[in-house]
């Protein structure tokens, strides 16, 4: 939250965690991206597993079910957010309001990974060591990609890759800056909690905590008795680590952050003039009418 747009936030976050990333650039782009989503998914999971045709047909065929369910039950709670998010946008807001509407961006997210859960976790038991091994391979290589773009540049050119990144992404939002917004950006950015070392530490450590879970419920599934709903909560609980770390000193860090993100928003949507709420204001309401006609 800490790194982007509270508003992009809201509307990346749910659609995402349907494919676990995503990058919308405007309104015409939700609805393509959203009725693409289980083509582009099933590619984005085979690139990291390197499923068997039928484990790809069944995983082709669970996305088709998770946005059949996701299109009924999520979007229209998704908009109903955003019709929130306009009502806020003219307005000077509180850390407390900012959090509270992030709060109910998490549960959105938490209904996508509980139903996503139960339908993948049968594709998950089939898992064998060789797509393991292919996946802890994938996550090596990215691993490396991720440190050359945070790890190795000097603090100050990650100070401007991230405030760049920043003020290209509340500019889409709210307009042009002036130069007081983007110097207390550039403060907030400074102050920030998150620290890349620590970052890199904790994604590799969560990965091999990770697998070292798929390893042993991939062999449990084969032991009589084994309990599917059981298995359906491991899954869950694998797939909310990146939100919910289960280490109390990680979740710790990742609440601070999430505190700081809201606080740091309200701050800067606080100085925004009149016009650039009006038009945060008209793309969220954009956003909610291109959500509507995917219903």
């Amino acid at each position: 939250m800490a790194k982007i747009s509270f508003w992009v936030r809201i509307i990346a976050a749910s659609l995402a965690a349907v494919v676990m990333s995503a990058s919308l650039s405007g309104c015409s782009a939700i609805k393509l991206g959203y009725n693409q989503l289980p083509e582009i998914s099933s590619w984005w999971l085979d690139n990291y597993i390197d499923f068997t045709d039928t484990q790809a047909a069944q995983t082709k065929q669970a996305l088709k079910k998770l946005q059949t369910w996701h299109r009924k039950e999520e979007l229209p709670q998704i908009a109903n957010l955003l019709v929130q998010a306009q009502s806020m946008a003219p307005n000077n807001i509180s850390q407390q309001q900012a959090c509270e509407v992030w709060g109910q961006v998490e549960k959105r997210i938490d209904a996508v990974a509980q139903e996503s859960s139960r339908l993948s976790t049968p594709i998950v038991l089939q898992l064998t060591l060789r797509q393991l091994r292919h996946l802890e391979k994938r996550w090596a290589v990215k691993n490396e990609d991720w440190k050359k773009d945070w790890i190795q540049p000097s603090a100050e050119d990650r100070l401007k890759k991230r405030l760049d990144a920043t003020v290209d992404r509340f500019s889409d939002f709210y307009g042009d800056l002036n130069a007081e917004q983007i110097k207390l950006l550039r403060q907030q950015i400074e102050q920030s909690l998150w620290s890349p070392d620590v970052a890199i530490q904790n994604r590799i450590k969560r990965q091999q905590s990770q697998l070292v879970v798929l390893q042993n419920l991939i062999q449990d599934a084969q032991k009589p008795g084994f309990n599917l709903a059981q298995a359906e909560k491991t899954v869950l609980q694998l797939s909310l680590q990146g939100v919910r770390p289960q280490d109390p000193a990680l979740l710790n860090l990742q609440l601070q952050l999430e505190q700081q993100a809201c606080l740091n928003f309200s701050q800067f949507h606080n100085t925004t003039t009149p016009a650039q709420r009006q038009k945060a204001q008209r793309r969220l309401r954009a956003y909610e009418a291109d959500l509507r006609d995917l219903i």
